[in-house]
């Protein structure tokens, strides 16, 4: 079976890659070595957090077409470059362009930085606030209410989450297992 790079012209034969997760994405413009994810929801754990609560719980944000993340940590969304604040991107999905409602990504991301210029983080405001106020300001899927289902973000990234090929991806994977069972252990035990 011949495997062809996408987007050449040529037959010419290209062996496959040991791990090419960029290669079902969306984007030529994708890059995991460099946490270069455009058009996405971006998590990352949150060591101690992740582990006990099943993967459960981590640090989100979004990238516009660029792969720029776009994240809320203290006042105000703030940018960074193939990275979240609290560590490298571990899981992503994904966003069709075909699926926004309302503008671009890029637009939708703009407008939601604007609304959250003076407002800080809290348990009720939070990173995965920000990432639903986008997701509403774009009208993803047609949908402009993600800000009144904002806990949902965390279990899509959980069930739908990719994983790039990096090694944080696996190490989170593993010790989010090992954790998890830990604390089930210790739990069945106390019984």
């Amino acid at each position: 079976q011949k495997m062809h790079a996408v987007g050449r012209e040529s037959d010419e034969e290209v062996p496959p890659a040991m791990c090419d997760m960029d290669a079902a994405c969306p984007s030529s413009k994708f890059d995991s070595a460099n946490g270069i994810f455009p058009e996405c929801i971006v998590w990352t754990w949150i060591a101690g957090c992740t582990q006990c609560t099943a993967g459960l719980v981590g640090h989100m944000g979004i990238t516009n077409s660029k792969g720029e993340v776009w994240e809320l940590i203290g006042v105000g969304a703030e940018q960074n470059h193939g990275r979240l604040a609290f560590g490298p991107i571990v899981r992503y999905i994904p966003l069709s362009p075909k699926l926004i409602g309302r503008g671009t990504c890029d637009e939708g991301i703009q407008r939601a930085i604007e609304k959250y210029r003076q407002q800080s983080c809290s348990p009720t405001n939070n990173c995965h606030c920000f990432v639903a106020a986008c997701l509403s300001e774009m009208r993803y899927l047609y949908f402009p209410f993600w800000g009144c289902i904002w806990p949902l973000l965390a279990v899509m990234m959980w069930i739908c989450g990719l994983f790039p090929c990096r090694w944080q991806s696996p190490a989170c994977l593993i010790s989010t297992a090992v954790a998890t069972s830990a604390v089930v252990a210790i739990i069945v035990l106390l019984r």
